[in-house]
């Protein structure tokens, strides 16, 4: 997926998570059962201000942490989208993945799929959630195996299932074998029988794979097997 098309993404998913939480700030968000509205957007408050840093420092060998900074969570969301649309997206830019991941075009790509997952928390609490845009969606699975089920902020993935999955897209093309073989995670674009398979629309997968399973999506075989896959997400 194109960088402006996230881009574009990452203001629009977090501009609209901002006005639903707005009209619903003690709604509790049903997949962050810790959260309201409120402490969704204090969270997502604290993500902005976080990446923002990292991409104003330029600093791809370690963390920035960052200053004190008392500005509103719709000032914190504009600054970064200023940042991002400023930058060469091959800047260097810290992040807990491979070397050469770590510039800004990995923060936009990052932040679009943050705030669409997010956003779809906030209309879910609100109790009328709108599906992911079905080409984000899709990217926003390919992005899951990219970073999360491979890097978390503590270390590389290794403790993969034994099993297999098959992911399989049914508004558009999309199919994903998922194994592993020596501690890491192999990914096929196949239609190919695996020990459980999991068939929806890109959005349905994406929510998916962050833990937010819907009553649409179909399920195939060994629902452990299943499990044990999505015990990947953090």
């Amino acid at each position: 997926m194109d960088l402006d098309t996230l881009l574009t993404a990452v203001e629009r998913e977090g501009r609209t998570l901002l006005a639903v939480a707005d009209r619903n700030p003690t709604a509790r968000i049903e997949h962050c059962p810790d959260w309201d509205a409120d402490g969704l957007v204090a969270h997502m408050a604290g993500v902005w201000l976080f990446m923002a840093a990292q991409v104003e420092a330029a600093s791809p060998d370690k963390s920035t942490r960052p200053g004190d900074d008392d500005s509103t969570a719709a000032d914190r969301l504009s600054n970064l989208v200023t940042l991002l649309a400023s930058l060469d997206p091959e800047t260097p830019c810290w992040n807990w993945c491979e070397p050469e991941d770590r510039k800004v075009a990995w923060v936009i790509r990052r932040m679009a799929h943050e705030n669409a997952v997010h956003r779809w928390d906030a209309e879910n609490a609100a109790g009328k959630p709108q599906p992911i845009d079905a080409e984000l969606a899709h990217d926003g699975v390919a992005e899951i195996l990219d970073v999360a089920w491979r890097h978390q902020m503590r270390g590389p993935v290794t403790d993969f299932p034994t099993s297999t999955l098959h992911l399989h897209r049914t508004d558009g093309d999309g199919e994903w074998l998922l194994s592993a073989q020596n501690d890491r995670l192999i990914v096929s674009h196949e239609h190919a029988k695996g020990d459980a398979a999991a068939r929806g629309s890109a959005s349905d997968l994406v929510l998916l794979v962050w833990g937010r399973r819907q009553p649409t999506l179909e399920v195939f075989g060994d629902e452990a097997v299943l499990d044990a896959w999505l015990a990947l997400s953090p």
